[in-house]
């Protein structure tokens, strides 16, 4: 069951990680960051297994979701910090 400190820990992860990128810090910040949301959103994978037992779907699906959304709203948010950082002018 999702708590409300796994959104706070989401989204200051989130935040840390566009900060990383207004700071031009290397892309590792990025891979830190897409380990911690991916290890929010795997506690949640009990719940997902319950709504999936219905079909014949596969364990890997969520998995797969929460290491490919993770990667992707992390690497996201560094870039974005870098857009950010660049039009700031730091």
């Amino acid at each position: 069951m999702r708590i409300r400190a796994q959104g706070l820990l989401a989204f200051f992860t989130i935040l840390g990680t566009c900060t990383a990128g207004i700071l031009h810090l290397s892309w590792w910040a990025a891979l830190a960051g897409g380990c911690i949301l991916a290890l929010i959103s795997m506690s949640n994978h009990p719940v997902a297994y319950r709504a999936l037992s219905g079909g014949a779907s596969s364990s890997g699906v969520p998995l797969f979701s929460s290491l490919f959304n993770a990667f992707i709203v992390s690497a996201g948010a560094l870039a974005a910090g870098r857009a950010i950082g660049w039009v700031w002018g730091v």
